[in-house]
Parts: structure tokens; sequence; C-alpha cells
């Protein structure tokens, strides 16, 4: 096992103890991409990570109707039309059927 220790903003440490292979998966890609600095590149895995775990998690939100889609895109801090367009990359749809009939019938002015 080897600790890896790097700063997020306003300098808090975090410590990750990683074992061989993930050490090993993380030298490849450095070595290959070039990239020298480590603690940045740990960041932007993190982060990217932590993004898609995110949207994992409002998107079954969405789905179990806990919350709305436009509440699901605020607290992912993007705009409604991407989280839509996240939502349907993931085949879920928007409008199930009683929704549907409810904006027909309120477009029709009844």
């Amino acid at each position: 096992m080897y600790d890896l220790v790097y700063k997020i903003e306003m300098g808090e440490v975090l410590s990750v103890r990683m074992d061989e292979d993930l050490k090993e998966r993380l030298a490849f890609l450095m070595k290959q991409k070039k990239i020298v600095d480590k603690s940045a590149y740990i960041r932007q895995l993190i982060a990217r990570s932590l993004s898609a775990d995110l949207l994992d998690y409002l998107a079954e939100q969405v789905v179990a109707k806990r919350i709305s889609i436009w509440k699901a895109a605020s607290i992912a801090k993007i705009s409604l039309r991407a989280m839509m367009e996240e939502l349907s990359r993931r085949n879920i749809t928007m409008y199930d059927e009683q929704a549907l009939r409810e904006d027909l019938f309120f477009a029709e002015g009844k």
C-alpha cells in the first residue's frame, strides 16, 4: 500500500491509500498523457467521478419523483436543458402518461 496526500481547495489535505494496482494504473496514465502534476490530475479524476456519481444519484431521485428535473439541475449546477439531455442519454422519460395528459389538457385550454 502507498499513501497519497494532496490538497483540495483552501489547503484541506486528504490522504488516500492506494493499492498496487491503482498505483500502477495511475502511473501508466500519467506517463502516457505526459502528466507531471499528480495532485492536479487526481483532483480532476475525483471531480469527474463525483460529478458522474452525483448525476447518477439525481437521475434516480428524478425517476422516483422525489425531486423535479429543475431541482436536480440546480443541485448539479447545470442548466435545465443539460439535465434534460442527461436524462435522455440515460433513456429516462421526462413525461409519464399522467403528466402528458395534464399538459395536453392545459394546452387545449380545458
